[in-house]
């Protein structure tokens, strides 16, 4: 019996137990189920928001506040203090903290309605995040609707790729460093930083800026929609940022139809060619600075920096208005000025860098050069030059021996800002160049500028404008553009000719050629011998005056002046090129050619251009959708200048230190008549002109121009002293129109002159 009860207690233990068990299971397995459930719910909710550059602790709080949930972590363990950027609209929580999270190594882990934060494993993390894949999508910022074919590139990489028909994009960047620049017609540029994002969605703004612009034509402005001629713009900062010695080198590539072809000398006047060749008399457009008449030369005296914008104007349509000066082009120059209550803001800029030949033309070494010769003199019956070639080596190349690393730099100060009645611009710099044939030492430009533009609003219709300048320009060069130039000779000498004279009881310091008879000589000979300097002083600007009559109607007089002063001074001096060469001044022991002289010679210049315009602009609408702008004017001009010169042989010494007139001894006798001579030369020109233009368009749609001048000049002849200049253009924005379909193109305009 006692075991029967034994037996049966034990079961019943047992049982008991494995109920227990059971009971905690369940309630253990439910508690789990609960917390899934309540983990999904909570990775599940939606949430959005934008957050830019914000340190992480306060990005959390945003995410509590906004998806009612509590973070616990610690702040030194997780680096809370760091910051990033995050952006979602209704995504769900789960994904907005795996976009958060993960780039800043931190796990996440749903506990009891809380969400526990720590630092991830560092296991393969830096594998991972040497390279992401980013995707999001370009939209348009007033539309929100998705922008097509729109660029996003790695700023500084040529990587990228461009959005689909939606405006949506996937690509994969180096790091969270990364910088997208984002372009697309008709919107403005975006620069945005990856940073700690797997989805970078972006808002571009619509360009109205550029399709608002004004630009400066003849005698007055124009919205840049309403022009119906052909007009090039290049602004201010991109001329800037190219740190030009002459502004119009900024135009090539920049203004379309424009050539610009550099000489090479430093501070040179280069070819400017508005839509190729445009007559046989001359190639240079006229230049209009601050609505002052101007020449090319005169490019040489601006500081690119001193400058608003440029508008090239190309066609007849724009360029009738200046009449015959205009029939090569008009390059319309705008100085910066102050503006109306404005603070002082003070721009200090400085800039050096070194120009160098990157490539030299192919030439022959001693040895090839020795075996034409010895080719050349068999082939005409006569013997080796050179008995053993084996012996001449690579030889000289003379390239490498005149081109020298040449310094450029430039350095300015400016300040501008305004009151209600006085704005102001005052500027001064200094550019240098020098000349890598030959170093600063042979050619070089330098260049100081003092510019002060002021206006006054002396009544709230009267205006009176005083714009000033003063620049003065050193210079040196050296011959170029002909065979026997320093390059030319470069090309030409022989390179087996040592760069040192090695022959005993011979003048000079470089080596010379017992081959060359004339025009070929050691370029280092021909630079050693090469003495100038130019020194330039010019005050130009202009006087103007502006009332408003009524409303829109503006009369203006303006008067402009230029006043250039300059002086050159060159030395000739006596010179040994070789025992052949005829070109020789000076023997191989230094003793004077029979007949042969060293010179100087000295010039002085001066030139005056007075302008005068006086002239009114009538701007008006009617039933507000046909708009006018109107000008009418005349202008009359005077140009006149004197020379002065002279040169005289025998200078003291044969050294540039004693080159002057009345320092050098010459004496003109019967045999040698050019001893000394002396020269002088006038000239003026004035012209009388009477101009006008017509501007019209209806609802910025359907354009059209009308200009006239009439020029009169004395070198029209006697008998005809007045030309006329007609011309019209006609333009239609197609973009305008109702029929035309939205997302091909933003602007399109159709456009004729004669």
């Amino acid at each position: 019996m006692s075991k029967t009860r034994q037996f049966t207690k034990i079961p019943i233990k047992i049982m008991r137990i494995s109920l227990a068990q059971l009971f905690i299971s369940i309630l253990c397995i439910s508690f789990a189920n609960a917390g899934n459930v309540n983990a999904q719910e909570i990775l599940g909710r939606k949430v959005s928001l934008t957050a830019y550059n914000q340190e992480v602790e306060k990005i959390l709080e945003q995410i509590e506040a906004t998806a009612n949930v509590k973070f616990m972590y610690s702040p030194q363990l997780i680096s809370a203090s760091r910051k990033t950027s995050i952006s979602a609209k209704q995504e769900k929580l789960s994904v907005l903290l795996d976009d958060l999270l993960r780039p800043l190594k931190i796990n996440y882990e749903v506990v009891d309605s809380k969400i526990l934060l720590n630092r991830a494993s560092t296991t393969n993390i830096d594998a991972q995040v040497i390279e992401q894949t980013i995707k999001g999508k370009i939209t348009d910022a007033e539309k929100g609707e998705g922008i097509p074919g729109a660029s996003i590139a790695i700023k500084g990489t040529s990587k990228g790729t461009v959005s689909d028909e939606n405006g949506n994009y996937t690509l994969t960047v180096p790091n969270e460093k990364a910088v997208l620049v984002i372009t697309s017609v008709g919107y403005t540029r975006e620069e945005v930083l990856v940073g700690n994002r797997f989805t970078v969605n972006i808002s571009l703004n619509p360009d109205t800026k550029n399709l608002n612009e004004v630009v400066v034509v003849g005698y007055g402005t124009q919205k840049v929609t309403t022009v119906s001629g052909a007009i090039s713009t290049v602004k201010g900062s991109d001329i800037e940022k190219l740190k030009p010695v002459r502004p119009e080198d900024a135009l090539q590539g920049r203004a379309s139809g424009v050539t610009v072809i550099s000489s090479g000398s430093p501070g040179s006047k280069p070819t400017v060619l508005i839509r190729g060749i445009p007559s046989f008399s001359g190639t240079d457009p006229v230049v209009i600075v601050d609505g002052v008449p101007q020449t090319l030369n005169d490019f040489n005296s601006i500081n690119a920096s001193d400058i608003e914008s440029m508008n090239v104007l190309k066609d007849a349509a724009t360029t009738a208005i200046y009449g015959v000066k205009g029939g090569n082009g008009v390059i319309v120059v705008t100085t910066k000025s102050g503006s109306r209550n404005q603070k002082a803001e003070v721009s200090f800029s400085s800039n050096y860098g070194v120009q160098q030949v990157m490539r030299t033309i192919g030439v022959l070494n001693a040895s090839e050069y020795g075996a034409m010769l010895n080719e050349g003199s068999t082939v005409s019956g006569g013997g080796l030059i050179f008995k053993d070639l084996s012996t001449l080596g690579v030889g000289t190349d003379w390239q490498k021996q005149v081109f020298k690393n040449a310094a450029l730099q430039s350095h300015n100060l400016s300040v501008r800002g305004g009151s209600d009645k006085v704005q102001y611009f005052v500027s001064g710099g200094y550019t240098g160049q020098d000349g890598i044939v030959g170093g600063g030492d042979h050619s070089n430009f330098n260049r100081m500028n003092m510019t002060t533009n002021l206006t006054f609003q002396i009544s709230p219709k009267v205006k009176f404008l005083a714009n000033t300048s003063y620049v003065n320009i050193k210079s040196m060069g050296v011959q170029e553009n002909s065979f026997n130039s320093v390059i030319g000779s470069a090309l030409n000498f022989d390179p087996t000719v040592s760069v040192l004279n090695t022959v005993p009881n011979t003048v000079g310091k470089y080596g010379f050629s017992n081959l060359l008879l004339s025009e070929i000589f050691n370029p280092l000979t021909k630079l050693d011998n090469s003495y100038n300097e130019s020194n330039g002083n010019k005050f130009y600007g202009k006087l103007e005056l502006q009332y408003e009559v009524i409303k829109n109607l503006t009369l203006a007089s303006r008067f402009g002046y230029t006043n250039w002063n300059n002086t050159f001074k060159s030395f000739t001096p006596l010179a040994f090129y070789g025992p052949l060469n005829v070109e020789n001044s000076m023997n191989a022991d230094g003793s004077t050619v029979l007949g042969k002289h060293n010179s100087v010679y000295e010039a002085k210049n001066t030139d005056n251009t007075y302008t005068f315009e006086a002239f009114g602009t009538y701007n008006f609408k009617i039933n507000e959708s046909h708009n006018f702008e109107t000008v009418l004017g005349l202008s009359f001009a005077k140009i006149a200048g004197d020379a002065i010169n002279g040169s005289r042989q025998d200078v003291p010494f044969n050294s540039w230190d004693f080159a002057d007139l009345t320092s050098a001894t010459g004496v003109n006798t019967a045999t040698n008549t050019n001893a000394i001579t002396m020269g002088n030369s006038q000239y003026f020109r004035k012209n009388q002109s009477y101009f006008g233009r017509v501007n019209y368009d209806y609802k910025d749609t359907y354009l059209a121009s009308f200009s006239a001048r009439r020029d009169g000049s004395y070198a029209f002849g006697t008998d005809n002293k007045f030309a006329n200049f007609y011309a019209g253009s006609l333009g239609w924005v197609i973009s305008n129109e109702k029929f035309f379909p939205t997302g091909i193109l933003d602007y399109l305009k159709i456009r004729g002159s004669y």
